[in-house]
């Protein structure tokens, strides 16, 4: 369904991830693991072509991605980056009607989804974004990447900053969005408990490269394994 191949950038000269493979299936929700440094934010951003490919490719429902990242949220790629990056100086409703007007889709549905989808939002609507709580931000974003009504959803550290019941209601609503719309999600984190709630399985990174592919039970039993790679 979203598959990356071989993949190799970086930024400038300085290459960071190297041959990179890994797949995500047809409603699948899977973790991308790491300490912090070991290249899973440069990961994502090859994957959105927010950084140029020194080889590789990536594949969006068994095609070719577009070379640039507008072309790859059209194809269907969604991104919640790293840090948020909400449009601080719009309002809540404004984040997110730019999402699905910019993407081809009915704004003013896509707002009203959202609204419904996370009522959290509902009493900040006309709120400007800057003005939002990390958490609340954090909501914000998914629920913009959501409006463009993406088949794959990238989530680069969505528990950064973010108090732990609203970790909780993320990952409950990462769960229902996935069986309820069927959006096969990648999730970069480092947060080992948050990932072994809601993905089936994990892959492990380490100096830029996948270390191992594994499934939750396993990642969950070997500690061994969490103490070498993720530190925990």
């Amino acid at each position: 369904m979203f598959k990356v191949s071989n993949a190799t950038g970086g930024y400038g000269k300085t290459i960071i991830i190297h041959d990179v493979s890994l797949n995500v299936r047809e409603g699948e929700i899977v973790a991308l693991l790491g300490r912090n440094g070991v290249g899973k934010s440069t990961l994502m951003k090859y994957m959105t072509a927010i950084i140029p490919a020194k080889k590789g490719k990536v594949e969006i429902a068994g095609c070719p991605a577009p070379n640039t990242t507008f072309g790859r949220a059209r194809a269907g790629l969604g991104y919640v980056p790293q840090g948020r990056f909400v449009f601080p100086r719009m309002s809540v409703t404004e984040n997110i009607a730019v999402a699905a007007a910019t993407n081809g889709k009915n704004a003013t549905m896509a707002v009203e989804e959202a609204l419904e989808e996370f009522p959290l939002l509902r009493p900040k609507a006309t709120a400007l974004a800057g003005g939002l709580s990390g958490g609340q931000q954090q909501v914000l974003a998914l629920a913009r990447a959501l409006a463009a009504d993406p088949c794959i959803l990238l989530l680069d550290e969505p528990t950064e900053g973010v108090q732990p019941s609203i970790i909780d209601e993320i990952a409950g609503t990462l769960l229902r969005i996935n069986k309820e719309r069927g959006i096969s999600m990648l999730v970069a984190e480092q947060d080992l408990d948050f990932c072994l709630s809601i993905a089936e399985r994990a892959y492990v990174m380490e100096r830029g490269t996948i270390r191992l592919e594994t499934d939750r039970e396993n990642l969950r039993k070997d500690k061994a394994l969490q103490q070498e790679l993720l530190g925990v």
